[in-house]
């Protein structure tokens, strides 16, 4: 009898001792965050000009602008409920995450795992097509943030592909072609979906440059 209760005490210890061990290991929301620092401005003659430089442009190959050469920080910190920092954590359970986006496989995941401090980047590009003015961040399915500045100001993103509207999602092609071609020479103004060179007020030959070289660019 005395051995069957040491045995039962020892397996409930030890049940609670994994179960320690697991709660520890969960990314836990209320401790964890993002933090985004927009280091550049649009320049004179945008249609933004003076605002913080918060759109990229990307496309599906995952061959777009990059959050680093644009001065777009994004830092992501992942902490369990003790506020410990959760090290290690692949980058592939780390992503970017908008409905009206469609990422490629692993295109939205972070440049690295988490650090000793639980930081995650991103300094790269995605590869990604539609056009969004919210991005949010999950963590082993957990949602942590919306991408912003300590103001309010979110992260946006643009794509030769617009994927938003359901066409041809992850694919740059004709019936993008067609859209395109509809506000050639119009005001950037209400198009940001199609102002991929950000620096004027125009859909211009810029934009139409821009949108050639993505021409075809699908998920690789």
């Amino acid at each position: 009898m005395l051995k069957k209760s040491v045995v039962a005490l020892s397996a409930a210890l030890l049940a609670v001792c994994f179960a320690g061990t697991a709660a520890a290991d969960i990314v836990c929301p209320d401790s964890s965050y993002c933090e985004v620092t927009f280091q550049n401005t649009y320049p004179t003659g945008s249609q933004f000009a003076g605002d913080p430089y918060d759109y990229l442009t990307v496309d599906a190959a995952g061959t777009g602008e990059s959050f680093a050469t644009f001065g777009i920080d994004i830092r992501v910190y992942l902490k369990n409920c003790q506020g410990e920092p959760l090290i290690g954590i692949p980058p592939q359970e780390i992503v970017m995450f908008n409905s009206n986006l469609c990422i490629c496989p692993g295109g939205g995941a972070s440049d690295a795992g988490t650090d000793s401090n639980g930081c995650a980047t991103w300094t790269g590009t995605l590869a990604a097509g539609g056009c969004v003015d919210v991005i949010d961040v999950y963590a082993d399915g957990v949602f942590i943030c919306t991408l912003e500045d300590a103001g309010g100001r979110t992260v946006k993103l643009n794509s030769t592909d617009q994927a938003q509207n359901g066409t041809s999602p992850c694919f740059t092609d004709a019936s993008d072609l067609a859209a395109f071609a509809a506000v050639l020479g119009q005001t950037a103004i209400g198009n940001i979906c199609f102002d991929f060179n950000e620096f004027d007020e125009t859909i211009d030959a810029s934009d139409l440059a821009f949108f050639a070289a993505a021409l075809g660019a699908a998920c690789q």
